[in-house]
């Protein structure tokens, strides 16, 4: 109640004992104080703002995602055990040392903003209108969709490392004038990944990718991939491919030549890290007062890699251009 009343009305609209609540809540944030604008988002409100973003990009969708209070640095222990097996022991004879092999690889929190939102007096003042749904939906469609970018697509330098990044490739598609993906690509690339990941493997590409691949046709011109009665998705794109499940990603790259297009594996593998203290900033300065808005800003804290070290997810690659 306190964040609707602060969000429609300003600092003035809470007591002091209010904003004594405030300040315990945003203890141990020295870089924010309610005398400057800043609102820790209320913990139940952030969480379903954090939930909120799987419907923008897939990468929440199919990944493995933890959220912690705090911010320090968070350590993952890496092992591949693809490759161990135990051993036939004849009587009396010593079992052979052979000790697991251990790694870590870091999650942090990178700081991302939602850039100001503005909202005109008059919303502001009409009693109709659910200000906190409106500025909690802006905020959460565009972190959803900054953050799925990286964690798609990012460097691992001074950010997320995206998915796409971290794997390796597991098919190279042959040199053509014009992308293609053949019935062919898609088997090798499933192969590619150790049975032992692939049976919680799913595949994520851009809607483009699905467009081409609907047209894959076999000798007699017809569609290998069809929509089915099974799943519900009559008349439209199957919702599996390969009897594997689909997520679009559009932050996946188009089909193009040397394009890292597709991904398939076990994308669990990869951990979605959310730091709960999301912080809400809001500006009623000369700036925005004399075009009659309010200012919103939200930062939120994330990280994101892919904590295997075993293939659990390869990418296929376009060949290049003819």
């Amino acid at each position: 109640a306190m964040y609707a009343r602060w969000l429609a009305r300003g600092d003035k609209a809470l007591s002091a004992e209010e904003w004594q609540a405030v300040q315990a809540a945003m203890s141990g944030n020295p870089d924010v104080n309610p005398e400057q604008g800043g609102y820790t988002v209320p913990k139940e409100t952030a969480r379903s703002i954090l939930e909120a973003l799987k419907a923008y990009g897939g990468m929440r969708e199919a990944a493995t995602v933890i959220q912690t209070a705090g911010g320090n640095p968070l350590s993952y222990p890496t092992t591949d055990g693809t490759a161990e097996e135990g051993e036939l022991v004849p009587e009396n004879s010593a079992a052979t040392d052979d000790d697991i092999e251990f790694g870590t690889k870091g999650l942090g929190g990178y700081k991302f903003s939602s850039k100001v939102v503005t909202v005109p007096f008059e919303l502001m003042q009409d009693t109709a209108i659910d200000v906190e749904a409106l500025v909690n939906g802006r905020l959460t469609t565009r972190l959803g969709r900054v953050t799925n970018r990286f964690y798609t697509t990012g460097s691992g330098v001074a950010q997320p490392m995206g998915a796409v990044t971290a794997s390796a490739t597991g098919k190279t598609g042959a040199v053509s004038a014009i992308p293609a993906i053949t019935y062919e690509d898609l088997v090798d690339l499933e192969h590619s990944v150790d049975p032992a990941y692939r049976m919680n493997a799913s595949y994520m590409f851009h809607d483009q990718v699905l467009a081409m691949v609907r047209k894959i046709k076999d000798a007699d011109g017809r569609p290998i991939f069809v929509p089915s009665l099974a799943d519900g998705s009559v008349g439209g794109a199957p919702a599996r491919l390969m009897n594997r499940p689909i997520t679009i990603n559009q932050h996946m790259a188009v089909p193009a030549a040397s394009a890292r297009s597709i991904l398939f594996g076990d994308l669990s593998k990869y951990i979605i890290r959310d730091i709960m203290r999301v912080t809400l900033f809001r500006f009623t300065d000369s700036a925005y007062t004399k075009k009659g808005q309010v200012g919103f800003l939200a930062w939120m804290r994330s990280d994101g890699n892919l904590m295997d070290v075993g293939g659990a997810v390869k990418h296929f690659r376009h060949g290049a251009a003819a």
